[in-house]
């Protein structure tokens, strides 16, 4: 505040008393003597997230009720009038929040609003349940979760455990109630079980498609809305649904890339798809199966063909990707702060040297010094996880092949640098995934701007963006992620004025831009990972109280997973599935010495004690000390 012209201010405290005006609600703000009105409303106002104007100050004197005055020093015992609550009041817009898609995104955002107390909320999805397109189509039905339950559940985060809704920390001991890697329908299962203790399926509208969007308003007005044709899929009639808000979650990737080979007439096998359960499986058996590509998929088709009895799997690509142990994932996931990727590679090295797949600091996605302490992996894919993988390797009944097909003739591939595979019954085609344009027709839109649909801030939009860019590793699945940015544009809808102090700072200006190329058959949604974790970095570090929504997830990561599936636990599963599976591949024919699973519960204390003392941050092994009693 100003000091008035030949005096000075007291530098003594006092407690100053607020009541709301009309309720019963007080707050002990403690003050000096001299702190002025203006001073509380500025304070009051950046903690409630309003506008200063919205508040006024009042006090009793004798039997009436005065108003205070900016350049006023503020009463000890103050009337606040503007305010219903003493914490920040959500704003409440004239028409619901629509969510498009009732898959992972789509459950997490519904059931934020819903822990929040707000239901005026919409969901519509195309499914007759939840778990959207990649779980209920795009996945076989031998698929599993590549990472951990801790790190995917769908309640992950401390405050959805502080609302003590779906049992707290997943149990995933022996008796509990899940798997750490579980499969395709025990996935299903959780994404249910979640909506139905948040109470969220009543606000889904199932087994419906948006087939139009129209814009209804001013751009900057609060009033505009977006008014949805929402078609039935079962023969009902088509509605119209306006909704102020929309997160769109289109599911990234729903199309396969179809490329044909020459001769592929000529090959006499089954040359399919691996995934939406393309895949012949009652054809697996004691063949040779080709695997085209080497992302995610790829990796867990060749578990799948294994599985299924197949004798050998060839996996062809251009470059072979890095693929994650089990215990190296794990171990990301549960620290409190981001593991450095060199770190990681360190980790890696074990299982990479005891199965013959090379050093993993020389791949080609692999960007370091020559001490080998910075690394950057950039790829276009994300790591295939699983243990797996490399003890196929090590037993012969898998090979990367660095190469491309040319041809098909029968039963064989040719190879472009000559080679040729022989006795090739199966091919499986895994050679990406491509976006749908009529995401981008249904916004009317040619860019994004950010996360933002043709720049409009009321739509966001978000994927499984493509691809890996990092130097440090916080997680390898989307349960973070997701969680951070449901609560980024949440925070931002909840308190518009946030946003409008940033569109004023010119975060239109700053945030990355991507055009739909029809050439390259890729549609303006379609993004990167190095673009969405730019578009966040920018709106973070514009608008510093949205970092603050994300302060406990270091704690909350680290003492989740050793209550989920502490070290030993994740070590008996991940060395009991390694033995099974060779045991299960001598009773098959199959012959090979007994390797031993590389990671002991000696070799983890050293990687936790290294990281501690590399990061300067105590871990254990056991994870937090526990409570008293």
């Amino acid at each position: 505040g100003t000091v008035p012209k030949g005096g000075n201010r007291s530098t003594s405290t006092k407690t100053v008393e607020l009541k709301i005006m009309g309720g019963t609600d007080t707050m002990q703000l403690p003050t000096m003597i001299c702190t002025r009105v203006s001073e509380v409303r500025e304070l009051l106002a950046e903690r409630l997230l309003l506008e200063p104007e919205s508040i006024s100050f009042y006090y009793k004197a004798g039997t009436y009720v005065r108003q205070q005055l900016d350049f006023q020093e503020i009463q000890a015992k103050t009337l606040v009038k503007g305010i219903r609550s003493f914490k920040p009041e959500a704003h409440s817009w004239p028409h619901p929040i629509g969510i498009i898609g009732s898959g992972y995104n789509g459950i997490k955002t519904g059931i934020s609003y819903l822990k929040d107390g707000n239901s005026n909320i919409v969901l519509f999805d195309r499914n007759e349940r939840v778990g959207g397109y990649c779980w209920i189509t795009g996945a076989n039905k031998t698929s599993k979760l590549q990472t951990e339950f801790g790190s995917f559940h769908v309640w992950w985060g401390p405050d959805i455990y502080d609302s003590g809704k779906c049992g707290g920390y997943p149990n995933c001991y022996t008796g509990g109630s899940w798997n750490i890697w579980p499969g395709k329908q025990e996935i299903l299962k959780h994404f249910q079980y979640a909506a139905e203790e948040f109470g969220l399926l009543p606000h889904i509208r199932f087994q419906c498609n948006i087939s139009a969007l129209d814009v209804v308003g001013a751009k900057d007005a609060e009033s505009r809305y977006y008014n949805l044709t929402v078609d039935s899929l079962t023969g009902g009639e088509t509605s119209n649904v306006a909704c102020s808000v929309l997160f769109n979650y289109p599911g990234s990737l729903t199309k396969n890339r179809i490329i044909d080979y020459p001769g592929e007439e000529a090959f006499e096998g089954e040359i399919r798809y691996g995934m939406n359960d393309d895949t012949p499986y009652e054809k697996l058996k004691g063949t040779d199966v080709a695997i085209l590509g080497n992302g995610a998929f790829a990796v867990e088709n060749a578990r799948t063909c294994i599985e299924s009895g197949t004798s050998k799997v060839y996996i062809v690509t251009r470059r072979k990707n890095l693929a994650s142990p089990r215990i190296p994932c794990w171990f990301v996931h549960q620290g409190p702060v981001p593991t450095p990727g060199a770190f990681v590679l360190r980790m890696f090295e074990p299982m990479y040297e005891l199965c013959g797949m090379g050093d993993p600091w020389k791949y080609w996605s692999v960007h370091t010094n020559a001490e080998r302490t910075n690394v950057n992996i950039i790829q276009n894919s994300r790591f295939g996880i699983g243990d797996v993988t490399f003890l196929m390797v090590a037993w012969g009944r898998l090979e990367f092949v660095e190469d491309t097909l040319k041809r098909c003739s029968r039963h064989t591939l040719h190879l472009t640098g000559g080679r040729k595979l022989t006795g090739v019954t199966v091919i499986l085609k895994a050679l990406g995934l491509l976006g749908d344009f009529a995401v981008d027709n249904l916004h009317g839109m040619t860019e994004i701007v950010g996360n933002f649909c043709a720049g409009d801030w009321r739509r966001v939009l978000s994927i499984d963006a493509t691809g890996m860019n990092a130097a440090n590793f916080s997680t390898f699945s989307t349960g973070i992620g997701t969680t951070g940015f449901v609560a980024m544009y949440k925070f931002l809808y909840d308190f518009p004025r946030e946003f409008y102090k940033i569109q004023g700072m010119g975060l239109m200006s700053q945030l990355p831009r991507h055009k739909a190329d029809a050439k390259l058959d890729k549609p303006a949604y379609l993004t990167d990972v190095k673009f969405a974790m730019s578009s966040s970095i920018i709106i973070e570090a514009m608008c510093p109280k949205i970092g603050f929504l994300t302060q406990r997830f270091g704690e909350y990561k680290y003492t989740m997973y050793h209550s989920a599936h502490g070290l030993d636990r994740t070590l008996e599963v991940c060395r009991g599935e390694w033995d099974k599976y060779q045991a299960e591949w001598r009773e098959q024919g199959f012959e090979h010495e007994y390797v031993p699973y590389p990671y002991t519960r000696e070799r983890m204390e050293g990687y936790f004690k290294s990281w501690g003392e590399l990061m300067k941050i105590p871990l254990s092994a056991d994870g937090p000390p526990k409570p008293a009693g």
